[in-house]
């Protein structure tokens, strides 16, 4: 199960959410509509906090990249923390995908690099 905490920032267009727990085989549906419901807050970036998750399986990698899908074409994207040494840093970093340490003032979102096309 994964448990999401959302923080109040003062900072506009941006959420930033905590996540804590597994995401494998069994909370992936769960994971997914949670994410859902984030891409549809009126927010341009979403920033996710992964430090609390002791497992990220594939399923919920893809999840991530396509709540980064829903937030490109309104303007926005998805900007990914987590320590080095946390359990979902390691999967992140084999797939190439970017995250930072710690939580931005002014995050950039996560972009499709592999289509090479930030948003402007």
């Amino acid at each position: 199960m994964v448990e999401i905490e959302l923080e109040d920032r003062p900072e506009p267009g941006y959420l930033v959410a905590h996540l804590s727990g597994e995401v494998d085989l069994a909370s992936l549906g769960c994971f997914r509509t949670d994410l859902q419901r984030l891409a549809e807050v009126d927010r341009t970036v979403v920033v996710l906090v992964l430090d609390g998750l002791q497992h990220l399986c594939a399923g919920g990698v893809r999840e991530l990249l396509r709540l980064r899908d829903d937030l490109e074409p309104r303007g926005g994207g998805l900007h990914l923390v987590c320590d080095e040494h946390r359990p979902a840093h390691m999967i992140l970093r084999a797939l190439g995908i970017p995250a930072s340490e710690t939580v931005p003032a002014a995050p950039t979102p996560l972009y499709a690099e592999s289509r090479g096309r930030p948003l402007s």
